[in-house]
């Protein structure tokens, strides 16, 4: 399981990783001094989190993110847990600003965007009651997310975390909570945090030890069967059944130990109008186990059913994306594509870089980078003809 990167930017940042300052190299390298040599992950994941918390709080959740990113490099228990981590950061932003907008506007892309799920945690977690009114203007009022969709989706799918730990994991509650925002896009957004902390709860037990509330240590923690590794995709309600199949392969995938193989027969046999919704899923997490190496994604795609390798591709494209908010090495993945995939993986990046750039000159200069003749398949996903 913890080979699984468990999936962005602000629209005025390059969507790549800053080159670390002296300073950042520094920290990094006496944090890592500090707690690398911790043999007990546990012991391990507490003194990185603590040295983070001090350059949080002295320097500002910025710094903080940019020397987690270059632990990343030095330790590679860091690179694995790189997702939790930025929750992490999170929750210990909202602590530190004590208002949810300015907690919010000072977290990044690093890692698929935790740092703003774990601020919607933090939000939740601080109120004595949510009530639908609450969850309606957080992403609204509150935090003013609507200057761009990837905010909007990144607040949206905070707030399915956020409501799923409030609720102490009571899914159904949590989703119903979900149901409380205005639009279909919304709420499906919301789902995705819900059903992603459902399966980071089993797949990361620290993601969320001895953070709730009190008195509820002894709570269930998620909704996972091993011996059906389709659940709960397969009891909840049919308007939340989609965005389940979307965060599931991760326990699909430990489930089989990591045999992808298997893997992709089990979700070849879900539901018809979910198997590639599922494929895609696994794709995500294909990118994740790699790190996101081309060659070796392009092979474990081509494990399973050939009708649905494309979808594993379209996902695995996704997320080489959405990992650190760089459009260029999606086009740079959909280059190394047989002609059958390639289609669908340059409409695949359109669509994210319609989510990325609200400026349909930038999402039209991103596609004009793909191969001649896709160009326009990038665009139409993009909105950029």
């Amino acid at each position: 399981m913890g080979h699984i990167l468990s999936s962005i930017l602000l629209a005025w940042i390059v969507g790549v990783l800053t080159v670390p300052s002296f300073a950042q190299e520094n920290e990094a390298e006496q944090l890592r001094g500090q707690c690398g040599g911790h043999q007990h992950q546990p012991q391990k994941r507490q003194c990185y989190h603590a040295g983070l918390e001090k350059i949080l709080r002295t320097q500002g959740t910025e710094h903080a993110l940019a020397t987690l990113d270059t632990l990343t490099r030095k330790d590679p228990d860091v690179l694995r847990d790189a997702h939790p981590y930025t929750h992490h950061l999170g929750r210990a932003s909202f602590a530190y600003y004590k208002d949810v907008a300015e907690a919010f506007a000072h977290c990044r892309e690093t890692f698929w965007s935790g740092c703003y799920h774990g601020v919607l945690e933090g939000y939740l977690r601080s109120l004595p009651e949510v009530r639908a009114d609450t969850i309606a203007a957080v992403c609204t009022r509150e935090i003013d997310a609507w200057q761009s969709t990837f905010l909007q989706y990144q607040c949206l799918h905070g707030l399915g975390h956020g409501l799923t730990l409030y609720f102490d994991y009571q899914l159904p509650t949590a989703l119903e909570g979900c149901d409380a925002l205005a639009s279909p896009w919304e709420r499906e957004s919301c789902y995705s945090g819900v059903f992603m902390e459902n399966v980071v709860a089993f797949l990361q037990p620290h993601h969320t030890h001895q953070e709730g509330h009190e008195g509820h240590a002894d709570r269930p923690r998620s909704l996972l069967r091993p011996e059906d590794p389709l659940y709960p995709c397969t009891a909840v309600d049919e308007p939340y059944q989609r965005a389940c199949y979307r965060m599931q392969s991760s326990a699909i995938l430990t489930f089989s130990q990591h045999d992808f193989t298997k893997a992709f027969q089990v979700c070849s046999g879900a539901p018809a109008a979910f198997v590639s919704v599922c494929y895609e899923s696994l794709g995500r997490d294909v990118s994740g186990f790699t790190l996101r190496n081309a060659e070796k994604t392009l092979s474990l795609c081509r494990q399973g059913s050939p009708e649905q390798a494309t979808a594993c591709l379209v996902g695995a494209v996704k997320d080489f994306i959405l990992t650190h908010a760089d459009p260029q090495r999606g086009l740079t993945f959909c280059r190394r594509l047989d002609d059958a995939s390639k289609e669908a993986c340059y409409a695949a990046t359109g669509e994210v870089l319609l989510s990325l750039y609200p400026d349909n000159q930038q999402r039209a200069q991103s596609c004009a980078q793909a191969e001649t003749e896709y160009i326009d398949a990038c665009k139409e996903a993009a909105a950029a003809l």
